[in-house]
């Protein structure tokens, strides 16, 4: 009896701690993973559609001093997908103090609109959109790229990211903007995703079957996947994942895992979804493309999907010695190819 009152006390120490202790390391990795950037790495200082470059470490790439298998209608020939006389535009999401800063180019009434996403703490300067929308410019369609939520020159909502739980409604309110302020038709407004940005568009598509063709660049089916490779490479203990999951709901309200990009290829039907992934890409793993793909060409009707899978890594040197990138890379290193994938899934999917 006088053992058992000894050891109650630290007993009931431990059942108070533990759940304190869950929390509190759950919370330090949920605020770790989920900050946000809102100077988008200097892309702001440097880009803008009428004259950008993707840059690595605030370096426009195609002042590289060295470089190898980025491909020549980058490095040389960059200026043919600026595109000019663009317009500013504020966009309200409904229900929130929530305001979207945009970019946007319309130089065809007749022609469809694509929507630009952004990865995480990317934003609309970033070449990855401006390179592709350039591309379809060149192309006759209507471009449109904007800031997500707590990204670049939109609204700071909580400083946090939530890969996709949230952002999916920016994308919805461009989609109605464009309907309500440019006339657009939903059958002629595609969506197009990088990384984080794919994984929006694809919670998007799936939540909003108005949305009739997604390009998903790089992006990521699995939420709980993607929550445990996140922190494994952001360098926290993979066994952290429940407890950032649940610091997230606590602390913010969040649900990271309400959503799964993977929905889209469930759902759909008779709409239109390519897939795009780098073999070797490392920020997001290929399986996530893959599942994606396989799950789309289940459920889509044929000739509806298509899928490109590619070896493709870069090097490059600004300066602080050779590096390389393999995430969101196709467009850089099999430039033209992508430009008449790109063109072509729109030009048929849309109009």
């Amino acid at each position: 009896m006088g053992i058992k009152k000894e050891i109650m006390p630290f007993f009931l120490m431990l059942v108070v701690l533990m759940p304190t202790g869950y929390y509190l390391a759950g919370k330090m990795v949920y605020d770790g993973v989920a900050n946000t950037n809102t100077d988008c790495w200097g892309n702001f200082d440097q880009n803008n559609p009428m004259q950008f470059a993707p840059l690595k470490s605030e370096t426009p790439l195609n002042e590289s001093n060295n470089s190898e298998n980025i491909s020549s209608e980058i490095m040389e020939g960059l200026s043919q997908y600026w595109w000019q006389d663009y317009a500013n535009a504020t966009i309200a999401v409904e229900g929130e103090d929530v305001f979207l800063s945009a970019w946007y180019l319309q130089q065809n009434d007749t022609m469809p609109w694509v929507i630009f996403v952004h990865g995480i703490r990317g934003c609309k300067s970033s070449g990855e959109l401006l390179i592709p929308s350039g591309m379809l410019a060149n192309a006759g369609f209507n471009v449109i790229v904007f800031d997500l939520r707590d990204h670049g020159e939109s609204s700071i909502d909580d400083d946090r990211v939530s890969g996709g739980q949230d952002e999916w409604k920016d994308v919805r309110a461009v989609f109605d903007w464009l309907i309500e302020e440019k006339n657009a038709t939903s059958e002629n407004i595609g969506l197009f995703g990088t990384s984080m940005g794919a994984g929006t568009a694809a919670i998007a598509y799936s939540l909003d079957v108005r949305m009739q063709a997604v390009w998903l660049d790089s992006g990521y089916a699995d939420m709980g996947d993607i929550v445990v490779e996140e922190l494994e490479f952001q360098g926290y203990p993979i066994w952290l994942g429940p407890a950032g999951i649940f610091a997230g709901k606590i602390s913010a309200g969040q649900n990271l895992i309400e959503y799964y990009p993977l929905d889209a290829a469930s759902e759909i039907g008779e709409r239109h979804m390519y897939v795009v992934h780098g073999n070797q890409d490392k920020r997001v793993q290929l399986h996530h493309g893959e599942e994606m793909c396989e799950v789309a060409m289940a459920n889509g009707l044929e000739g509806n999907v298509e899928c490109w899978f590619e070896d493709s890594v870069y090097r490059y040197d600004v300066g602080k010695g050779m590096d390389s990138d393999e995430h969101v890379s196709l467009m850089l290193t099999h430039t033209g190819e992508y430009e008449t994938r790109l063109v072509g899934f729109f030009t048929e999917s849309l109009m």
